[in-house]
């Protein structure tokens, strides 16, 4: 199973540090986009489920979503990054013998890199030499992970996190060769948290549209708007200059 974490896309609670490039409107409908590209594109490859981080009404958009995939979703509950992983996990495991935890703001992840980590977690196949991995992580290109697959025992690898820091990859790392666990590893990748992170993502979906692939159609559109927008207002779209 692989488990999203969401967020209601509502102005001035999520990508808060895009609100000064993007406004509070502007990155809120950019997460909406982020989020609806990757279940569109994960949806026919993966058992997918969602968690979400508060109460959500029926009307509200992480519970339309899952309405319109019939995809079960978790609570998140209360506390850290780190308790909220570990509880979802927990329950995600109570009807599946694997999990892969992804964030929602990765709109470029490739579903090689989700199947990959399904497979690592999995038996090996009749003839298939390889060992089966208890853990598996995705390192992103800031210092923590954008994916983390598990199954049980579930390693001790969620209290006392430096949440949010580029430390979190190597201390999971190291807490992990404590317990004698070894991970799979997949390829870096990264997430968009930052001004300079849309940029990346704005040059590469450039470039995969030059060779005619379009992985974020929503993503795309909506960046073309908020550019537009802020040239309209004579301002510089931050995207295309920022370095990341």
């Amino acid at each position: 199973m692989v488990v999203m974490f969401v967020r209601e896309p509502i102005a001035a609670t999520v990508k808060t540090r895009l609100v000064p490039a993007l406004g509070a409107a502007g990155a809120a409908l950019l997460y909406r986009a982020f989020v609806e590209d990757v279940c569109a594109r994960l949806a026919p490859h993966v058992p997918l489920a969602l968690a979400y981080a508060s109460a959500t009404g029926a009307d509200g958009f992480v519970a339309t979503l899952a309405r319109r995939y019939g995809w079960p979703t978790f609570a998140q509950g209360d506390g850290d990054l780190g308790a909220r992983m570990r509880r979802v996990a927990t329950a995600a495991l109570t009807a599946a013998s694997s999990v892969v935890l992804v964030g929602s703001d990765v709109p470029t992840l490739p579903v090689g890199h989700v199947t990959a980590a399904l497979r690592e977690l999995a038996p090996p196949r009749a003839g298939e030499r390889r060992r089966r991995r208890r853990v598996v992580l995705g390192p992103s290109f800031d210092g923590g992970y954008y994916l983390l697959g598990l199954r049980p025992p579930l390693p001790d690898i969620f209290r006392r996190m430096p949440w949010g820091s580029d430390r979190v990859l190597a201390r999971t790392l190291a807490r992990l060769r404590r317990a004698r666990v070894v991970p799979a590893v997949l390829p870096g990748w990264y997430d968009v948290d930052t001004p300079a992170d849309v940029g990346l993502l704005a040059r590469h979906l450039d470039v995969l549209a030059t060779l005619g692939e379009e992985p974020c159609p929503r993503t795309r559109r909506v960046l073309a708007r908020l550019w537009s927008r802020r040239v309209a207002r004579g301002a510089g779209p931050p995207a295309r200059v920022a370095a990341p």
